[in-house]
């Protein structure tokens, strides 16, 4: 089983004070932009919390981040482009030989007691792999024997207001447990870089304060039908 691995590779040094320029902005006359600046560097932490909490977001989308992701599979790098928001680098079947790839093996299968036959199965597929390749047929067609379970890399950048739906959907109990697992490390290194912008951010009940999964929901927040019925309780 890989570890995934998550490395913060470039961001704004000065995140909030992108943000709190364009916040003034937003609720300024001021039109020097020395001016602006001054203002924004004023603002405290509150200010720009507030703002965040509000849903005004576009003031954070100027802080982009980008992130090395190693040690993941195929399966999750699949669920991970559905963000659309983003932009994505991904390690090439087609033009890197797949026999220096490694596999995941899921935790549930591991303690099932099946892990030994499951590697064995992935192991049958890299070794029919070399041999297409060693017959002289391209990676890019001999790669369709490769299993989801395939690790990969890629570089993923994302602006900040992406990263907060992304965590909200995938730092979720109900996103399956390596996307969740990624998202999580990636809020770490975020959070230390820029605390305020992504001092809320987590799964969606921890920034919006409710759950969106109604039956499914896992108990730790309220759904917004439980809210509704708290609500018309109190107007009895």
């Amino acid at each position: 089983m890989n570890i995934i691995e998550v490395s913060l590779i470039s961001y704004p040094e000065e995140a909030e004070l992108i943000a709190n320029i364009a916040a003034v902005i937003c609720y300024s006359e001021e039109a020097e932009l020395e001016r602006v600046k001054q203002k924004a560097k004023l603002k405290k932490e509150e200010y720009l919390c507030k703002i965040i909490e509000s849903g005004h977001l576009s003031i954070i989308e100027h802080n982009i981040f980008v992130f090395h992701v190693s040690g993941v599979s195929r399966v999750l790098s699949h669920q991970l482009v559905r963000k659309r928001i983003a932009s994505y680098s991904q390690q090439s079947q087609r033009y890197v030989n797949a026999s220096s790839f490694s596999f995941i093996t899921p935790k549930t299968i591991t303690e099932s007691g099946m892990k030994e036959e499951y590697e064995n199965k992935i192991n049958e597929l890299f070794v029919f792999y070399n041999k297409l390749v060693e017959k002289g047929i391209p990676k890019e067609d001999a790669r369709y024997i490769l299993p989801n379970s395939t690790s990969t890399q890629l570089v993923v950048s994302m602006n900040a207001h992406a990263l907060i739906d992304f965590f909200a959907s995938r730092c979720c109990t109900r996103a399956q447990w390596e996307i969740r697992e990624l998202a999580n490390k990636m809020l770490n290194e975020v959070k230390k870089v820029a605390p305020v912008l992504f001092k809320k951010a987590g799964a969606f009940c921890d920034f919006y304060g409710y759950c969106p999964e109604n039956e499914k929901t896992c108990g730790r927040a309220p759904t917004l039908e439980q809210l509704k019925k708290y609500w018309e309780q109190d107007l009895k």
